[in-house]
């Protein structure tokens, strides 16, 4: 029998308040507003990198759940997928909003194989907890800029990071609550189709 190796979870190197060396060639920044930075653009285009990557994370989740039979949980995967896509566009927008051309990184190609349902719960409650951690670096960049638009904008991804860990911690709850046994997984897929 061959053993299948746990995937990682993806996890991003640390925000720092210096600008994040991408290696990304973007646009000249011919009218850009004088509100903003290089180490803001900087932070905000590792803020699309990483919600970019969130939606092809979630992405994979999904496909995985719907090749394996969890019918509702894949789709549920694939909203929150939307969504991640959805919350990269913020920062986008603000950028563009200032005069400065987002960045269109490249992305890791996410795991593909999964051990079930819970692993991709846990999973996906880890990648939250990181994904908050670089919106409190946002935030704490914005402050000791003075940023308050930044600041603003860090205050509304970590309303959207509230919303997230709610969601995710449901999922946990319920697996320490009812197991994660064949039965109780079927029961929470049914249960799902109620958060779609």
């Amino acid at each position: 029998m061959q053993k299948i190796s746990r995937p990682t979870v993806l996890t991003a190197k640390p925000v720092t308040a210096e600008p994040i060396k991408t290696g990304i060639k973007t646009a000249p920044i011919a009218g850009k507003n004088p509100m903003i930075d290089d180490s803001c653009i900087s932070f905000l285009n590792y803020r699309v990198q990483q919600e970019d990557q969130s939606s092809r994370i979630y992405l994979s989740m999904s496909l995985w759940l719907d090749n394996n039979g969890y019918v509702n949980a894949a789709k549920l995967w694939k909203k929150y997928s939307d969504e991640e896509r959805g919350h990269a566009d913020i920062a986008r927008t603000y950028l563009l909003n200032m005069g400065v051309q987002p960045a269109t990184p490249a992305l890791t190609q996410p795991s593909e194989i999964y051990t079930g349902l819970p692993d991709i719960i846990k999973q996906s409650f880890d990648h939250e907890v990181e994904i908050t951690k670089q919106c409190n670096d946002l935030a704490k960049h914005a402050m000791k800029d003075g940023s308050h638009m930044l600041y603003e904008l860090a205050l509304h991804y970590l309303k959207e990071q509230n919303e997230e860990h709610g969601k995710m911690q449901n999922w946990v709850d319920q697996l320490k609550a009812f197991g994660e046994d064949r039965i109780a997984m079927r029961l929470l897929d049914h249960e799902i189709k109620d958060y779609l």
